[in-house]
């Protein structure tokens, strides 16, 4: 199946920005994606490739009975597909910061986690160590509860759930290298999806950005960071920034030509220009950093 983008879009470039992950949830090659999803109870395999202009080419290798339009529907609220970019691409080229970096990158979107679970676990593990070693938890952590689709003589992981997280000893996330701090708050948030409150459909529910980002920051274990990177790719919080963020300040440092790391007044003063473009301008201004 064909699914097209609202306005423009860069296969290659959204291809080559995977490519570079360590993610255990999807696979790349030959210029191809394929990634094991459930819907609703029912697990697929989905590859995706490059299609038409503006568009990416969906092949369904494996389905026990999700709808094809629930497969569609996943893939282009995953690369973001359904956003319409004209206004960002139209504020960006007025904006110094962006200008270049959007003319070089355009048709690049935002690879979204539409999984609660998966983001929540994401933004816990990936605190204060490098992204090499998170990815490398992450899978360690997937893979210990053995969910897959096995196609082709390969493995396709695919998310635990929150109440089997929830269920797993600390002792054994020990043995996988995350610390006690961080599974306690990985607990703290499966809970909070078993009973609701942090179940995306809740949060979708609610107000603004602010009552949202408010509710996440009052579980323990949910900062600042955490909370505007789930609001950002998963909520798509148009105007989230993850404020805090190595890459985000770096970004604006070599951007300014500033000789030290900004302040946390200097980067506010910064993202409070992008106001709407918040989400997107950070997506951009990571990629300042190669």
């Amino acid at each position: 199946m064909i699914i097209r983008a609202q306005g423009p879009f860069d296969y290659a470039l959204n291809y080559e920005f995977m490519a570079q992950q360590d993610d255990c949830l999807y696979r790349t090659e030959n210029n191809n994606v394929r990634k094991a999803v459930s819907l609703d109870g029912q697990r697929v395999l989905l590859e995706v490739g490059e299609g038409p202009e503006n568009a990416v080419e969906v092949d369904i290798l494996l389905n026990e009975g999700a709808a094809e339009s629930d497969i569609a529907q996943y893939v282009a609220e995953w690369l973001d597909l359904e956003y319409d970019m004209a206004a960002f691409y139209d504020f960006a080229r007025k904006d110094k910061r962006l200008a270049a970096v959007v003319q070089e990158l355009y048709g690049y979107r935002m690879i979204c986690t539409l999984d609660m679970m998966e983001a929540l676990t994401w933004s816990i593990v990936g605190q204060q160590i490098n992204m090499r070693f998170a990815f490398i938890l992450k899978r360690r952590l997937v893979e210990h509860f053995n969910h897959y689709i096995e196609f082709e003589g390969e493995k396709y992981w695919l998310m635990p759930e929150a109440r089997e997280i929830l269920s797993l000893d600390v002792e054994a996330m020990r043995e996988m290298q995350i610390s006690y701090r961080k599974a306690e708050y990985l607990h703290r948030c499966a809970e909070g999806i078993e009973t609701g409150i942090l179940l995306k459909a809740h949060l979708q529910r609610m107000g603004g950005y602010q009552e949202v980002l408010d509710h996440l920051t009052s579980i323990k274990g949910i900062g600042p960071w955490s909370a505007n990177s789930v609001l950002m790719r998963t909520l798509k919080f148009r105007n989230a920034v993850p404020i805090g963020d190595a890459g985000l300040r770096n970004a604006i440092r070599i951007t300014d030509n500033l000789e030290e790391k900004p302040s946390a007044g200097y980067i506010r003063s910064v993202t409070d220009e992008w106001g709407d473009n918040g989400a997107y301008a950070t997506l951009y201004m990571w990629r300042i950093l190669g």
